[in-house]
């Protein structure tokens, strides 16, 4: 499946960031508060997940 290639390429943090915002539901803020983050940490991990989504998604 190609999302599952495009996680895999993730940092790690990165997929743990995108996967408990799109799967499980957190917030930003409970994302912040389990990592250690700042809310803007998360939301810049999250725009990188999905910058490389789309870049994935352009390139299949």
């Amino acid at each position: 499946m190609r999302i599952d290639n495009a996680l895999a390429r993730m940092k790690p943090l990165t997929r743990e960031i995108f996967l408990a915002r799109r799967l499980d539901g957190y917030s930003y803020a409970e994302i912040a508060q389990k990592t250690g983050l700042s809310v803007r940490g998360v939301e810049k991990q999250m725009a990188r997940a999905l910058v490389q989504l789309s870049r994935f998604r352009s390139d299949a």
